[in-house]
């Protein structure tokens, strides 16, 4: 599945017997913010529960093919920074900010009426890591689906284009793996939301 994606994105990449009005390439950055919920934790000495939400930031380039006049097809290959925020409890109390950087490529369907546009779609996961402030204390390996749905609101005005946007996972409730010390536990997490708010520009 990533090998023929990233075969469609070059494919779109190289069309130049495709007309202006119909291929657009274009780069977009924004920001975002998680919410994250998960049930309460004990590994080792420690007691982990959800913080307050933390803002993140992602960049990444844009392809849209219009199909129609109200119909749109369109991939990214966009490099997100998340901040995800845990407090712990125990011998120490703190929060602590875990930062996770992903590769992705949202691939979406968009209906266009006007300035108004309306998307959804999917994101596949190429690549991630994840740096906690505090590694001794916790570490998080986010091991969620590689495929992620998303979907928005966006508005057009000329070159530019803003979107609205939230990506989540299909299940119910996914695990993450968290380790504190020597002691490590799978921990449920009911909610892993990643809203974000970009903005763009077609060349």
């Amino acid at each position: 599945m990533k090998r023929l994606l990233f075969t469609l994105f070059a494919a779109v990449l190289a069309g130049g017997t495709l007309s202006a009005q119909r291929l657009q390439v274009g780069i977009r950055g924004g920001v975002n913010a998680t919410s994250y919920s998960f049930e309460t934790a004990t590994v080792g000495d420690n007691t982990f529960s959800p913080a307050s939400t933390r803002a993140g930031f992602e960049t990444g380039l844009a392809v849209r093919l219009n199909l129609t006049r109200h119909l749109h097809l369109q991939s990214e290959l966009d490099y997100a920074f998340a901040n995800y925020s845990i407090h712990a409890a125990g011998k120490l109390r703190r929060d602590i900010s875990v930062r996770a950087e992903r590769l992705e490529v949202p691939v979406q369907l968009g209906l266009q009426f006007g300035i108004v546009r309306l998307f959804g779609g999917v994101s596949f996961r190429l690549a991630d890591s994840s740096h906690s402030s505090a590694p001794e204390l916790l570490r998080v390996r986010f091991n969620n689906d590689d495929m992620a749905v998303m979907g928005g609101l966006g508005l057009n005005v000329r070159h530019f284009f803003l979107d609205l946007r939230v990506q989540g996972y299909p299940r119910s409730s996914i695990w993450n793996t968290f380790t504190s010390g020597s002691a490590t536990q799978r921990v449920k997490v009911s909610r892993d939301l990643v809203y974000g708010a970009s903005i763009g520009f077609f060349f």
